[in-house]
């Protein structure tokens, strides 16, 4: 139970402070402040949460790696879902707290908020790669850094933000399909509608970083490299 509060409170902290600054601060810090923010947040709550994912891309990851399991296999597909449920549910009480403050601001008139994961300058396929590519290439840094040391919420968060540099003009800065999902709830129906995209470059992404990090696969490889 501590780790699946873990995962609620983490991606509510992470998601509030990353989309709230977008919402509240973007005109004063632009994308370097942006990016920073996502980075420093998840740097944080992975520093006070050391085994949380916080992210549905890590969690199925770290899964089919090996390296988020149970004692069998549907108690590691019941685990994932579980973690999965509580990322989603913290993001969108991030989400409705971010809405909550701003629909506080004087002369507030709702036409839809800032900061929701929209592709209007590119392809969808040019921003499908982008999401698939920057997003396996995270998902490296946290699997191959351990959590028993320092270096993976540092690793992790500082390649947070040097991506989100280079996908915010492109995507708006995802990555995390459940930050994602829940910013496009407040948002408007096209960030809804493209909501299948960030989703499907997460889990690509996480499928093939799994599979690269699984000892099985791994091991299967240099049987067929004695082999020829």
């Amino acid at each position: 139970m501590k780790n699946y509060l873990s995962e609620f409170i983490g991606t509510f902290g992470f998601v509030l402070i990353g989309w709230g600054t977008v919402v509240f601060a973007a005109p004063f810090v632009g994308y370097l402040g942006i990016s920073m923010a996502f980075g420093l947040a998840y740097a944080a709550v992975s520093f006070a949460f050391c085994s949380g994912h916080f992210n549905p891309a890590v969690t199925v990851a770290a899964a089919l790696s090996g390296q988020f399991a149970a004692k069998s296999k549907t108690k590691t597909a019941l685990k994932v879902i579980g973690f999965l449920l509580m990322q989603l549910a913290g993001a969108c009480a991030a989400a409705a707290s971010v809405y909550f403050i701003y629909s506080g601001k004087t002369g507030y008139v709702y036409q839809g908020m800032s900061g929701a994961n929209i592709i209007d300058r590119y392809t969808l396929s040019s921003a499908f790669y982008l999401e698939t590519l920057l997003c396996f290439l995270f998902l490296c840094v946290f699997l191959g850094t351990s959590k028993e040391t320092k270096a993976r919420p540092i690793a992790c968060g500082s390649f947070i933000t040097a991506a989100y540099l280079l996908s915010y003009p492109v995507t708006k800065g995802a990555l995390n399909p459940v930050r994602s999902t829940a910013a496009a709830l407040f948002s408007t129906e096209e960030a809804l509608a493209q909501l299948p995209l960030f989703w499907g470059a997460a889990l690509t992404a996480a499928v093939i970083a799994g599979l690269v990090y699984n000892p099985a696969v791994s091991r299967l490889f240099q049987k067929q490299n004695k082999i020829s």
